[in-house]
């Protein structure tokens, strides 16, 4: 089944529409127009529902957010050092916007789309597709792309997001969805009794302004070895360089099940809240993940008048690696023409 209601009108009159996907578990998201935002994922518990994507209540809040709750991002997730790269010989300037560095698209993003809305299915296994057409020299990049996300909701509880994309210039590419989890409910406090795992034997360690050095370095003897599944407390209190860099996980992991010729999400990662009995998987055909543990939170007002404090969400943003299209020696981002 396929709810929808008006969220808001943005200042040129267009509405926001926010569409709720339930299946038959009882289980429903809201998907927002604005952005493609992952608003809320709410789940059936013997504690009652919970539900665990953190957010907020109006318009206003999400055009005015810098933490990117729940977007689509894009055309490039994370981070290109000093917004420049080159491609077929020709260099490229985008958008900076934070540090001297373009993140997560640039200044208007894929986060700040009005996307449009075509509903797919409302049966058992509802689904939405959200399209947008990203010009020639938008932010900087080449090519005029159109993007297609599809949103499925299915009986076994999984939500899928798919990303499609056609180019008529090459162009890099690199989308993902930025919900902040809490297995436990968006305004039950901190994550670090979470217990994680992820299939990855290895990360890109970063400067202080969280660009990849280019090394590709093992995650044994560090706080980013997540390879059984353990509380994200132990990784947050390490002494570790890179973690005094991010204030916490900021970080890129290389995942070991990633193939470029794959045809399917591959598993990438466990999640397990410490108190509300619920597990999530992760999959993604990407070849990264970044796991970002809110660490930059303070006094945020939430959802139904919740407050959100350092820690309170994690993060799974499948990706190509941060600056990838500085770094040829990373899976390549290049999408090219009419592929």
């Amino acid at each position: 089944m396929i709810k929808s209601r008006h969220f808001g009108t943005l200042a040129n009159g267009q509405e926001v529409t926010q569409y709720t996907l339930i299946n038959k578990q009882g289980v429903s998201v809201d998907i927002l127009t604005l952005g493609g935002i992952l608003r809320r994922f709410q789940l059936p518990t013997s504690q009652g529902n919970k539900d665990i994507v953190l957010g907020f209540d109006t318009l206003e809040e999400y055009l005015t957010d810098g933490s990117y709750l729940g977007a689509l991002v894009g055309r490039y997730a994370n981070r290109i050092a000093q917004g420049k790269f080159s491609l077929n010989d020709q260099e490229f300037r985008v958008e900076v916007n934070q540090a001297g560095n373009c993140l997560h698209g640039g200044k208007v993003g894929f986060n700040a789309y009005p996307w449009n809305v075509e509903v797919l299915a409302e049966n058992e296994t509802p689904s939405l597709k959200l399209s947008i057409l990203s010009w020639d020299g938008d932010q900087g990049f080449p090519g005029s792309i159109q993007v297609d996300v599809i949103y499925t909701l299915t009986e076994n509880n999984t939500l899928r997001i798919e990303y499609f994309a056609k180019t008529d210039k090459d162009t890099v590419f690199n989308p993902t969805n930025h919900a902040y989890f809490n297995l436990n409910g968006h305004n039950s406090g901190s994550v670090k009794d979470h217990l994680i795992s992820l299939v990855a034997s290895s990360y890109t360690p970063t400067n202080e302004n969280a660009i990849p050095t280019g090394e590709i370095a093992s995650v044994k003897g560090t706080p980013f070895d997540l390879t059984e599944l353990s509380p994200i407390k132990i990784a947050l209190a390490s002494s570790h360089p890179q973690i005094k860099y991010g204030n916490g996980l900021d970080h890129n992991m290389c995942l070991d099940n990633f193939s470029p010729i794959q045809t399917k999400a591959n598993f990438a990662g466990t999640c397990v809240s410490d108190e509300a009995q619920i597990k999530m998987d992760v999959f993604t055909s990407m070849p990264g993940m970044q796991i970002f543990t809110a660490n930059h939170f303070k006094d945020m007002p939430g959802k139904s008048a919740a407050i959100y404090q350092a820690n309170q969400g994690v993060c799974f943003e499948s990706q190509f690696y941060p600056d990838s299209p500085n770094q040829p020696h990373f899976p390549s981002p290049i999408l090219k023409a009419n592929e």
